[in-house]
């Protein structure tokens, strides 16, 4: 069995503009609609991000 995790980086949860359902990539069917009202269109969400800091300098001491 498969534990989906459900907090922190890399989660990756869909919203759908048209209802405002948010939910996993897993509940939305193959043709990719909302599962409440058939949208066509889900937007991904984003929580946490990475926690690395590019720097432009290029080095140096």
């Amino acid at each position: 069995m498969r534990i989906i995790p459900l907090r922190g980086a890399g989660v990756a949860w869909l919203k759908c503009p048209a209802c405002r359902l948010k939910c996993r990539p897993t509940a939305v069917g193959p043709d990719g609609q909302c599962p409440r009202c058939g949208e066509a269109r889900m937007l991904k969400l984003s929580f946490g991000g990475r926690a690395t800091v590019s720097s432009s300098d290029g080095g140096g001491s």
